[in-house]
């Protein structure tokens, strides 16, 4: 499982690219970014918390289960 923000965030672009969406960064604190995903139509298909610090395997947990209708089961392995 990846573990550090970098490598989510770069997982995310990849898989967001491979499924033409876009993606939006809203609201950013110090430990999390809220991620918003929009599909051609600019419908959000898609909002989660992704942690930037201090991340747990809950916040982890949560994130890939947020993402696995867009991205499929286990996109965060």
């Amino acid at each position: 499982m990846l573990t550090s923000y970098p490598e989510i965030r770069d997982r995310i672009y990849k898989l967001a690219r491979e499924r033409d969406l876009r993606v939006d960064w809203g609201e950013t604190t110090p430990l999390v970014r809220l991620l918003l995903l929009y599909d051609h139509h600019q419908v959000v298909v898609a909002r989660t918390v992704v942690p930037v610090r201090g991340i747990s395997v809950r916040a982890l947990d949560d994130l890939q289960a947020d993402l696995e209708h867009v991205f499929g089961k286990d996109w965060l392995q």
